[in-house]
């Protein structure tokens, strides 16, 4: 049977250099509640003392069993933003309420190239807009999936293209899963394919990245690990970055 979320008052944290620091009541869910949807970054062994799940900018967490501190990065996907986040859990009596994340914002600089005047303002060219690399790529592709609309805001200089949507075969070898193209971005010579992976076994599974049938510069998965089919957690989303289109690089 799934926790009950701790209750308790709600408690308010701001992230400005130092990491957030996060108690759980193990066998209780706490709720982690952050600026906007995130990719977590966990230790390869987490699910051994920990659940966790980020949906639509909450962290649903439940300790299995005490643990000193342990740091996982919650990267919001509007900004790329690293949140630095150290969970400890014990067994405590008193349950913890939901805990609401705020990012404290860098004093705005104004840049002295950003106005000119004279001969030399009227005689300049717009700027090209900038290229983005592949981790820029892939945050991009991630927004436009996970983000709230009001945030999917694109990058200057991606734009999208046209992709085939069929599911694609044997994508990820040794894995009973369906892999569909959802849409692709491109940036200078990049690509960027977001992939919707569903698993279709009865079990969980870890994501075999390295066996991504395809040349590609990257791959990256939003969740590592999915459920067993139809369960909330059996689907997720895979990036994959090429110096050329998605068909081109299967």
């Amino acid at each position: 049977m799934a926790s009950l979320p701790a209750a308790g008052p709600v408690e308010r944290a701001v992230f400005a250099r130092e990491p957030v620091r996060v108690q759980l009541q193990v066998g209780r869910e706490r709720l982690i509640t952050l600026p906007s949807d995130a990719l977590l970054h966990v230790p390869d062994d987490m699910e051994a003392v920990a659940r966790l799940e980020s949906i639509g900018g909450t962290i649903y967490a439940t300790a299995l069993v005490p643990f000193t501190p342990i740091r996982i990065v919650a990267e919001l996907v509007d900004s790329g933003q690293q949140i630095p986040i150290d969970l400890i859990a014990a067994q405590t009596t008193k349950p913890d309420g939901e805990l609401q994340v705020a990012v404290m914002e860098p004093p705005t600089v104004p840049n002295p190239m950003a106005v000119g005047t004279g001969a030399a303002s009227q005689g300049s060219t717009p700027a090209a807009d900038p290229v983005a690399d592949m981790v820029q790529l892939t945050r991009h592709a991630a927004r436009q999936l996970y983000a709230p609309r009001r945030l999917a805001n694109g990058f200057p200089g991606v734009s999208q293209v046209a992709v085939d949507l069929d599911p694609v075969p044997g994508l990820l070898r040794g894995v009973n899963v369906v892999a569909q193209p959802l849409g692709q971005w491109k940036s200078g010579n990049l690509y960027v394919t977001a992939v919707r992976i569903t698993n279709l076994s009865r079990f969980a599974l870890e994501l075999p990245l390295e066996s991504v049938r395809g040349r590609w510069i990257s791959a990256t998965a939003q969740h590592g690990r999915i459920g067993a089919a139809g369960t909330d957690t059996d689907t997720t989303a895979l990036y994959l970055v090429c110096d050329r289109s998605f068909a081109a690089c299967l």
